[in-house]
């Protein structure tokens, strides 16, 4: 009988012949090496070309000189004889400071005590973020007593509070003969509210402020926006679409909020009585060495919207109280025989003629209202108007 073969039975397996594969994966791998190559110099070029055609528009000029800022003080205060220009990406300004390191027109020696002269405290506001010094409000205002043989230091910075302005008000008047006539201290609700902030998370680093536990980060990011117009670019272009495409606002309403909370800490009996004690003793130096203190309150642009919102049941009015930072100064200038001045008038007439308060993407009051401010200020302080009101 003849045996069938076994059509369907299994073959053995044969090895791969691995002396073929091994050059087959090594071809591959090469091939793709070479293509990411090509896409990362394609790329880096398009980049370069990028880079230099954004310089030579000058969309976004570069500078990469440190910033204003240097460790000093209870926290930290403005460098000595700095010549900047700030580039932001809705602003750009330059900040000069003097040779005792406060902000002024210009560099060098401003020959503080050869006349008269006033002394103005505060935060980013006084500071005048987003402005060149004579747009300021404070520029305005010295710019016109000036003509009144009377001049005004700017001692405001940005971010400081109570504490540290006080700090160096007492440091400069201690190292002159010559104080001043009178001292202008300007509230906002930041300033008030962060009387028990000192800053001290706060560090300087090539001139700039950051938080200590991520300013590495921080400053890798401040050094490429100062480096290259075409991270700029990229940067710019990432918040427009936020702006468009998120409704991002002008500023972050979430903040104003937060800061005129009925719930902030600063409502608290005993919060509010430490930064009275502050203040009457801030107050009581001014007044030891024969200067005259003066008050006055700044609303910051996004309390106007705060107010308009709630008039137009478009957000509950329970949340926040846009008031009680104002009151807060006003009543203790009544109590204690302190000059009060309120910048709510000049700056709500303007709000209610529909005119913009501040810049773009940041809450700072724009060039058109610190004019504003600032000749409501002068007309208030001139020497004729104070003299007549005696």
């Amino acid at each position: 009988m003849n045996s069938v073969p076994a059509l369907d039975k299994p073959s053995p397996s044969v090895p791969a012949d691995k002396s073929s594969v091994a050059p087959v994966a090594q071809s591959r791998l090469r091939h793709t090496l070479i293509k990411l190559v090509i896409v990362a110099g394609t790329v880096l070029i398009c980049l370069i070309i990028l880079e230099i055609g954004l310089r030579v528009m000058d969309r976004y000029p570069m500078d990469n000189r440190e910033g204003y800022f240097a460790q000093g003080g209870i926290s930290y205060v403005l460098k000595k004889n700095v010549t900047k220009k700030v580039i932001w990406p809705t602003m750009s300004f330059k900040v000069y400071t003097s040779d005792v390191g406060f902000r002024s027109s210009k560099p060098g020696s401003q020959n503080i005590g050869q006349r008269p002269y006033y002394v103005a405290l505060g935060a980013s506001d006084v500071f005048g973020n987003g402005l060149d010094y004579e747009q300021t409000f404070v520029g305005i205002l010295g710019g016109k007593m000036q003509q009144q043989g009377i001049d005004v230091v700017n001692m405001g910075v940005a971010g400081h509070h109570l504490p540290e302005q006080a700090a160096l008000l007492k440091s400069f008047v201690s190292s002159t003969t010559n104080p001043p006539q009178a001292v202008v201290v300007i509230f906002n609700p930041l300033f008030i509210g962060g009387y028990d902030d000192i800053h001290t998370n706060v560090i300087v680093r090539r001139g700039d402020l950051f938080e200590q536990d991520n300013w590495r980060m921080a400053l890798t990011r401040k050094f490429l926006a100062n480096t290259s117009a075409a991270y700029c670019f990229f940067r710019d272009g990432i918040r427009h679409a936020q702006k468009k495409f998120i409704g991002r606002e002008d500023f972050a309403l979430s903040f104003y909020i937060e800061r005129f909370s009925s719930k902030h800490r600063i409502h608290k009996p005993e919060k509010t009585q430490e930064f009275l004690k502050q203040l009457k003793e801030l107050d009581q130096y001014i007044r030891s060495v024969n200067a005259t203190p003066i008050f006055v309150y700044c609303p910051p642009s996004g309390g106007f919207l705060l107010n308009d919102l709630k008039a137009k049941g478009k957000i509950d009015g329970s949340l926040f109280d846009t008031q009680f930072f104002a009151d807060l100064i006003e009543n203790y200038c009544k109590a204690e025989g302190v000059r009060y001045i309120d910048l709510h008038p000049p700056v709500q007439a303007r709000y209610d003629k529909g005119e913009k308060l501040n810049f773009d993407a940041d809450g700072h009051f724009n060039g058109p209202t610190s004019r504003i401010v600032g000749e409501y200020l002068y007309d208030v302080l001139k020497p004729d108007r104070h003299t007549d009101s005696q």
